[in-house]
């Protein structure tokens, strides 16, 4: 009889602890598998700065793929002050359906800016490592916003990562044939006084501080 019984709980436990690992596997309803692109090379993320005393006419300035920071917001460079905007790309020619959450690392923030937007963009193809010597045209890039889709505000947090949700609808009208998705960050204030700005991670930063990349999960 007490062997009996004994069995029995033996057989009891090892059922009980198959549907656990069933139900942690995804066995049990919808998976709990989440799929990460992170950027992929140090030229799919950098920034684009104006010299913002030629606003709005003209978009004079630099290209930077080289970044170990992107500054985004109103500074002062010497006696100028320039404007800037973070740009990012992200291979997700694996996503199928659903929303996508774009995740960041805000290193500091200084001054008094007000809401980070976020816009997903049309492509803009790999960044230049190096911005140059003299300013140049940048209108190109600076411009995509008009045609792009707002797909979050935030006021991140310094020190902390943060995370904006895209919605599957917009990630079906902006993705690229190639399977590519880019975004643009600036804030919501750009006609600030200079000091106001968010600093947030790149691919370098990442490498150099040995923590996980910006990216995309769903």
């Amino acid at each position: 009889m007490q062997k009996k019984l004994a069995l029995s709980v033996i057989v009891a436990v090892v059922c009980v602890a198959t549907v656990f690992i069933f139900i942690m596997q995804g066995g049990g309803g919808s998976s709990s598998v989440i799929q990460r692109s992170e950027v992929k090379v140090d030229t799919d993320d950098g920034g684009v700065v104006v010299l913002t005393d030629l606003l709005p006419d003209h978009k004079a300035g630099f290209i930077n793929g080289g970044n170990e920071l992107n500054i985004i917001g109103v500074m002062k460079a010497g006696n100028i002050t320039i404007t800037s905007r973070a740009l990012y790309r992200f291979d997700i020619s694996n996503w199928k359906k659903g929303d996508i959450t774009f995740n960041v690392h805000c290193i500091k923030k200084e001054g008094n800016p007000e809401k980070l937007e976020v816009y997903c963009i049309n492509d803009f193809g790999s960044l230049p490592k190096s911005p140059g010597k003299e300013p140049t045209d940048v209108s190109d890039l600076w411009n995509l916003i008009g045609t792009g889709v707002r797909v979050g505000s935030v006021s991140p947090s310094e020190n902390q990562w943060f995370k904006v949700v895209i919605k599957e609808s917009v990630i079906k009208d902006m993705k690229t044939s190639d399977g590519y998705l880019a975004l643009l960050l600036k804030i919501s204030n750009e006609d600030a006084k200079p000091g106001n700005v968010y600093i947030i991670s790149t691919y370098e930063y990442a490498v150099s501080h040995n923590e996980n990349k910006p990216n995309l999960t769903w």
